[in-house]
Parts: C-alpha cells; structure tokens; sequence
C-alpha cells in the first residue's frame, strides 16, 4: 500500500495528493502528443508536447488507483496551487480539470458499469501561479476509487509543447459544516419578521421576511416548507474571488401586490434588485445584478427555497427519479465538461422539479426565450432547493450602449401535482 493510500486512512486536517514519485503517471487517449511526468523537491509536473493536427489528444495525470476506495466525505475543500507554462506565445490560457471517481457511483445504465466523471474545471493563464480553493459540495466521495487530472491539449490547434506545474494538491478540512451552496463557504442565518407575500391564482403562497429570506412556503394552507436555518430567498457569490454566498438582503418592501427587493452590497462591489410578481399560476421572479468596481467579475446568483422536513424526491426526467441517501449531498441533473458556467457544469433541462408524496410539489423554471446558465438541484442535508445563474459582468458596453457590467435574470417557481412530478 502507498503511502499515499496510508494518509488517506490518517484523515488529518490536510491530505497531500502529490505524494510519492510512484504515485502518478501520466498518459493520452489519442496519439498525437507526448506527455512525460515527474517530482522534483515536492512539485509534480507534467511535460507535454504536441504535434498539432486538430484533434484533441486528452493528456492527463493519473493518481494511483486506491485498492481500497477512500471516503473523503470529512474533507470538503481541494486546495491547488499550479502554473501552466509554454515556449509559444500564441498559447494564453490552458484548460484542466480535476476529475473524481466513486465507486458509488457506477453507472448501472452503461455495459462498461464505469464510474461517472465528476469534474472541476478551470481556465488557466499562460506564465503566473495560481491558487485555487476548490469546495467539494458536489462531489460524491464516499468511496474514491482514483483521481485524474485533465491537462488539455488544445487550445491552439497546432503543434506547441508546455508545462504544467503543482507545488500544492491538497484536501482539506473546514471546521463546522462549512457548506451552504454548492461548496461555498456557509452564511450565519438571520431572520426577521414577515413582510411580504405573493399567492398564485392556484394556491401556492410564497412569503419574505424583511431581510429577503423566505419566511413561508404553502399551497392551500399545507405548509411545505419556511422557518430554515440557513439562508434563503435571493443570494450572491463572487465566485471569481472565491468568495462566500452573501444574503442580498436590502430593502424588501410590497407596492400593489409586487413585492421590490432592491440592495447595495459594498463590501462586494455588486447592486441586486429584483421583483416578485404573481403570473397566473407562477411566482415570476425577475431581476438585475450589476457591478460597482469597474472590473471583470464571475458571479452566481442564487434563489434558495427552504423546504419542510420530509421525504422529498428528485426528479432527473420524467421517468426517473431519486430520494437522499446518506451518499447524497447534492441531488440535480447537470451537464458538465463545458467551458463556461461554475465547475463548467448547467442543468440540461430549463426546469427542476421535487416532491413530498401526498403533500405537494415544488419546480423552478426558466423561460425558454431567455436561455441562461443556470442550475437547479436540491440539497436534502441543508432542504435547500434552489437556482443559480453565472454570470460574466465586464467594464464594456455592447453596440446598443446598454453596459456589459449589468445581467438581468427571470425564473419561475411553481406547484406540481406530486403524483404527476417532473
């Protein structure tokens, strides 16, 4: 056994996965490139040289396989410090990925039964180090079979060789139940007195409190959900900085039956309002986040409903469907590997939908006019479910003159008929 294998059982407050010189290798999928590994005073590196021709060849570093799966639950944050460098300057940023398998996760619809692909992507500058703190909320890690590093070829196209470097491949512990929103840093939940109210013309009744959170959730007077312990209602994260889910908060007040929610959050450098409106049988939410500081930013908004203690069920699609095992910290239906969108990952169908079995069903949705990046799954540890939308906010105007710095966002919240779901 490694000694890789032997600091996984140790479970202190920190893990290195750089380890021992025996305990990676690297490889391609295709031919067409090169790759050779090595660690030299506690810094893996992988060399990679390309001979170009179109066609993406996949290099990656490959942690030895554990004979033993490693439950990496207690660990919730991958720590990273890396450099990608190349000769060729017409190489500015390179793409990667961390990908974990579990053995739980084995997909039984597939003849292969292999393990799913659980990823964490980033973009890379050319030339500087960087450090990345990367919460794994979503990451099933129960029983960690092995653990690969994307190091993708392209792009450019053509032939070019670089380096990648990384002095810091860490997991970590987080005091405390450190999550509360796909792997963010947890928010101290405040509440207040209930100060607005919207009701559908079919019974479903959302109520804030005077800081935003949702105070009530009901369809025709069957409580379904309210009174959480974590945040709700509208949030934020500069995720480009790495930063926490902040309450958006502000002002919340209800004009002829609207309800306006408009904030200032300095310390982030970012203005939210919103409305919440009844559209027939849905509460239409629709809003504005906008830079303050004049600068690039990605960030996430969120929309976070607390739900009743109960045996909710996910819905993955119309015919399929899951409840919470102990495995389950996150319960969604995403699409991942692209290049855009928070770990590059969205939900693959523009609704969301869960249910408590003769009680009642909840379902986000967007409108199908207004594509977006987004995400909707639920959390049944915190019985949070939620929204997201990513955004990329830039200092620019478009060609109409209105500013690149702003993104407005809409959903949808409505009731199902929990014998119907999806």
């Amino acid at each position: 056994m490694t000694a890789l294998v032997v600091v996984a059982f140790a479970l202190g407050a920190q893990f290195n996965l750089i380890g021992n010189a025996g305990d990676w290798s690297g490889n391609t999928d295709r031919p067409g490139a090169t790759m050779t590994v090595s660690l030299n005073d506690g810094v893996l590196a992988a060399d990679i040289v390309s001979e170009g021709g179109g066609q993406e060849t996949f290099p990656k570093l490959i942690c030895k396989e554990f004979e033993t799966p490693q439950d990496w639950r207690d660990y919730t944050r991958l720590n990273v410090r890396m450099r990608v460098v190349s000769t060729d300057p017409r190489v500015k940023t390179k793409p990667m990925a961390f990908v974990f398998y579990d053995e739980k996760t084995r997909r039984t619809d597939l003849p292969t039964n292999e393990m799913t692909q659980q990823i964490i992507s980033h973009s890379i500058p050319v030339g500087e180090w960087v450090d990345a703190k990367c919460w794994l909320g979503d990451i099933r890690r129960s029983a960690i079979r092995r653990m690969v590093v994307y190091l993708y070829e392209m792009p450019p196209p053509s032939a070019h060789s670089y380096r990648w470097e990384f002095a810091t491949l860490e997991l970590e512990k987080v005091d405390g139940d450190a999550e509360v929103l796909e792997g963010a840093p947890k928010l101290e939940h405040t509440s207040s007195t209930q100060a607005a109210s919207i009701t559908t013309s079919d019974g479903l009744r959302l109520s804030l409190d005077a800081k935003g959170n949702v105070a009530n959730v009901e369809c025709d007077a069957q409580r379904l959900g309210g009174g959480s312990a974590e945040p709700t209602g509208l949030l934020v994260r500069d995720v480009g900085n790495n930063g926490p889910v902040l309450r958006v908060g502000g002002e919340v007040k209800q004009e002829q039956g609207v309800i306006r929610q408009a904030s200032h959050l300095e310390d982030a450098g970012l203005n939210v309002v919103a409305t919440y409106r009844s559209a027939g049988p849905c509460v239409e939410v629709q809003g504005m986040v906008s830079d303050t500081r004049g600068q690039e930013r990605a960030v996430t908004v969120y929309f976070a409903l607390p739900v009743a203690d109960g045996p909710w069920t996910w819905w993955d699609s119309v015919a399929a469907s899951r409840t919470a095992s102990d495995n389950d910290r996150v319960l969604g239906y995403f699409e991942g590997g692209v290049g855009y969108g928070l770990r590059g990952e969205h939900s693959k169908y523009p609704l969301g939908a869960i249910t408590w079995p003769g009680n009642g069903g909840l379902t986000f949705a967007i409108r199908m006019d207004e594509p977006m990046v987004h995400r909707i799954a639920y959390v049944p540890k915190l019985r949070l479910f939620y929204i997201a939308f990513d955004f990329g906010l830039v200092p620019e105007k478009r060609i109409d003159g209105r500013p690149l710095s702003e993104a407005p966002f809409r959903f949808l919240v409505y009731r199902h008929d929990p014998a119907w779901g999806f």
